[in-house]
């Protein structure tokens, strides 16, 4: 899968919501972002779970952190040390996931 240039993740990124784009010189390379704070650790670990089911579908490896009720997804794909269509898909079906379902 090709690696997007600069403006196609521009126009892919004005597609989701709440979603930002990392480029902390810390993390190589830029990668999506987004987090969340959930009502208890018990959801967040079931969140967890359905986010790692979700990108296992889509063959996709995000990082996901975990610290008690909060979660934060990062997302690129390494084959390519960047975005490409891959990544804004698994961010779009994580935004389903948490608009289809309650933790």
């Amino acid at each position: 899968m090709p690696k997007l240039n600069p403006a196609d993740v521009q126009h892919a990124l004005a597609s989701l919501n709440g979603w930002s784009l990392d480029t902390d010189a810390q993390h190589q390379p830029p990668c999506l972002c987004k987090s969340w704070k959930l009502p208890s650790f018990d959801a967040a670990v079931a969140r967890f779970n359905q986010i790692a089911q979700l990108a296992k579908d889509q063959d996709h490896h995000p990082e996901v952190l975990s610290s008690y009720t909060h979660l934060q997804v990062r997302v690129w794909t390494h084959d390519v040390s960047g975005l490409t269509d891959k990544d804004f898909k698994l961010a779009h079906s994580v935004d389903a996931l948490f608009a289809a379902t309650h933790p």
